[in-house]
């Protein structure tokens, strides 16, 4: 989906269409911390065009500072299998790149990520839009029943 890259001396394989849950629920975890779903499918209520939903979600991500995390989290490097504790030790080693044609490239992968993983020209589905809402989340339930757990006989 996207293309392979070389940061911090090593050679890292961008995303495809098959991600693990473990890579999608991280992405998608620090795209939420970063505030970009919101932007994304319009949940916060603000109109944009495409292009300005496009710059509001890149602006989003890189005021958060979840860029690194969320490139971590699209990245795994070469031979190795993608994982939770590979990603976050990448987020700070990508966070530290002092190289000018690394930081643009990191850049540049952020901007393809934004562009391609959303493909911000399609509306997001119905479906989508009530799971995240938060007018759509259900409250939680009190449950008046005392606990069992501690009176349960072996």
């Amino acid at each position: 989906m996207f293309e392979d890259i070389t940061l911090d001396g090593r050679k890292f394989t961008s995303i495809s269409q098959a991600l693990t849950a473990n890579q999608d629920d991280y992405i998608l975890a620090h795209l939420r911390l970063a505030g970009a779903i919101e932007v994304m499918g319009g949940l916060d209520g603000v109109k944009r065009t495409e292009e300005k939903r496009a710059e509001d979600l890149l602006t989003q991500i890189l005021l958060s500072g979840r860029k690194h995390h969320i490139l971590a989290g699209m990245l795994t490097e070469e031979g190795k299998v993608w994982n939770r504790a590979d990603a976050d030790a990448n987020a700070a080693r990508f966070a530290a790149i002092t190289d000018i044609g690394e930081k643009v490239k990191m850049r540049s992968a952020i901007v393809d990520f934004v562009v391609g993983f959303f493909s911000l020209g399609e509306p997001s589905s119905e479906t989508s839009r009530k799971s995240s809402s938060r007018s759509a989340k259900v409250p939680p339930t009190k449950n008046a029943a005392p606990s069992t757990s501690g009176t349960l006989r072996h």
